[in-house]
């Protein structure tokens, strides 16, 4: 009985100890499993925030390379380039003034005039030759009336045609032509004589083509690549010729506005 009582007294003082270690291999255990799970949390965060900082650099250089470009300056489209060369026909009108002389003194005259012309320009880089017909139906003149001793007595002058045979050289920057012009000119005119008394009316005509020189400057613009659009203006003499045995000058001023077809 001494020995079962001493050997339950043993087994009493060995159960502290057999508890301690047993509480020590848990709490290695679950230290062990605590280390597995921060090291497995450990790595899938390392992996979260790789993936995350890779995803901002990506996003970060997209939106560094596109304001870039917005920023990079844009290359200008090269300049249009207008051809003044080659083959063109058109039509012009415009506003004529100017005077009629002889010996007995001047006379002013002045009208309308519509017409066409056609021509053909070289371009060599900005410098424009080029050389210009044209031809036109007028009505440039005026009427005179006076009455002697009872007899109406009447005098018209007129210009009812007009054309041109020029040289042009110009400046052309762009769609823009600036030029000199000269050349031959010529001009038919017609003096009707007319006197009446007591309901009857005598008259006489007397016509002649007139030949001289011209001198002027314009400017054109290419509206479209085959149509232009022109103001010119021109000095003309068309020299003396004789009515009714008198010399008659002519000089005349011209305005005209026209435009233009080029066959490419």
């Amino acid at each position: 009985m001494a020995d079962g009582f001493y050997r339950h007294r043993r087994d009493l003082q060995t159960l502290p100890t057999a508890v301690e270690n047993s509480y020590r291999i848990t709490g290695l255990y679950a230290y062990s499993w605590l280390q597995t799970i921060r090291f497995n949390l450990g790595e899938t965060m390392r992996k979260v925030i790789q993936r995350s900082l890779f995803a901002c650099v990506a996003a970060f250089g997209f939106a560094a390379s596109a304001s870039a470009a917005d920023l990079m300056p844009l290359k200008a489209p090269p300049a249009p380039y207008w051809n003044w060369g080659g083959f063109y026909a058109g039509i012009h009108g415009g506003y004529g003034w100017g005077d009629v002389s002889n010996t007995g003194g001047s006379a002013d005259i002045d009208g309308g005039f519509v017409g066409g012309q056609v021509g053909y320009n070289i371009q060599t880089g900005n410098i424009v030759w080029g050389v210009e017909l044209d031809s036109a139906w007028a009505n440039i003149g005026r009427s005179d009336n006076a009455a002697i001793g009872g007899v109406a007595l009447s005098a018209n002058t007129n210009i009812d045609y007009m054309g041109s045979l020029r040289g042009r050289v110009g400046y052309a920057p762009g769609n823009a032509l600036y030029y000199v012009t000269g050349g031959a000119a010529w001009a038919h005119g017609s003096l009707d004589l007319t006197a009446a008394s007591g309901g009857f009316a005598v008259g006489a005509s007397a016509d002649n083509t007139h030949l001289g020189w011209t001198l002027g400057a314009g400017a054109e613009w290419m509206v479209r690549p085959n149509w232009s659009v022109k103001l010119e203006y021109l000095y003309t003499d068309y020299g003396s010729e004789t009515y009714f045995g008198v010399p008659v000058d002519a000089q005349v001023s011209t305005i005209k506005l026209g435009l233009n077809y080029f066959f490419r």
